[in-house]
């Protein structure tokens, strides 16, 4: 007779094959990516909960073949949710989840990645944040970007608003603003849009704002389009499917000046730093508005 093969019960979801190895570099099984998700569910879901989500799915593991999922499909499990709504005269298909249980089915199914909307499901046309991805070019020092992410701070803080850093766990550095949900994406964008292009023309070899990777040689790329209707960004606290699985974390701004590496930060070292911590930076910043 067959023996079955084992599971293990993280927040009430069985969790299948938890002993398969999805990261050989570090030796990480999908139990313990399972596990590390439910440590910080406290942070993640209500950075999540009710969002339209693409996943990042990996069901051998990060060094076999990856697929983006956006819609419910088959076999998610019941805590995970459709959501559809009309756009551009088509009709599109998100799921989303509300807490730690559909959190931990999206991995059961192999997800690695959670990419979460700007918006909830609630208030699905008024984004709360908006985001700059910091994407430097293979020649650019990780300290100029460092030194890029504060110039961008100071000129947020400059018109009025105070922002979030978080690195991302690959190459690149996220500047996100927390908005109060009362501007629409046009706005959002458009403001994005500005600031960076403010930046370019005061700063032409350092900043490009286009996505044309021809221009990007020596510079980085502030990326604004994160904050399109339907664009996504790697959640505060999500896996990445980069070799050894680091992990995308919510930093303290005080914290840039020692950070080695935007994707230095592992499972262990996740678990260790929030620990007991109920609440991080990103908590600590009020929702605010677009500056007239």
């Amino acid at each position: 007779m067959k023996a079955k093969a084992p599971r293990l019960l993280v927040s009430d979801v069985s969790i299948s094959n938890p002993d398969r190895v999805i990261s050989k570099k570090g030796e990480i099984t999908k139990g313990a990516l399972a596990e590390y998700y439910a440590g910080v569910a406290h942070l993640l879901v209500p950075r999540i909960a009710r969002r339209p989500i693409s996943l990042l799915r990996c069901p051998v593991g990060i060094d076999g073949e990856c697929f983006y999922q956006r819609n419910v499909g088959r076999g998610l499990g019941p805590d995970v949710h459709p959501y559809v709504f009309n756009h551009g005269g088509k009709k599109i298909e998100y799921l989303y989840v509300e807490d730690t249980k559909g959190l931990i089915e999206l991995v059961q199914m192999g997800s690695v990645e959670i990419h979460p909307w700007g918006a909830t499901i609630d208030a699905i046309d008024y984004p709360d944040r908006i985001i700059f991805d910091l994407d430097p070019s293979p020649d650019v020092s990780f300290e100029a970007l460092k030194l890029g992410a504060e110039d961008l701070r100071r000129r947020l803080s400059r018109k009025g608003l105070k922002s979030t850093l978080k690195c991302t766990g690959g190459k690149g550095l996220h500047v996100t603003v927390p908005l109060a949900a009362k501007d629409d994406w046009a706005t959002v964008k458009a403001f994005g849009a500005a600031v960076a292009e403010e930046m370019v023309e005061q700063v032409p070899e350092a900043y490009v704002a286009t996505m044309s990777k021809a221009k990007r040689t020596g510079k980085i790329f502030i990326d604004y389009f994160r904050n399109d209707y339907t664009a996504t960004a790697i959640a505060d606290y999500a896996v990445r499917a980069h070799p050894g699985a680091p992990v995308a974390v919510p930093l303290e701004w005080k914290e840039l000046k020692t950070l080695k590496s935007a994707s230095q930060f592992t499972l262990a070292d996740v678990l260790k730093r929030v620990k007991n911590k109920r609440t991080d930076s990103v908590s600590a910043v009020k929702a605010q508005r677009i500056p007239g």
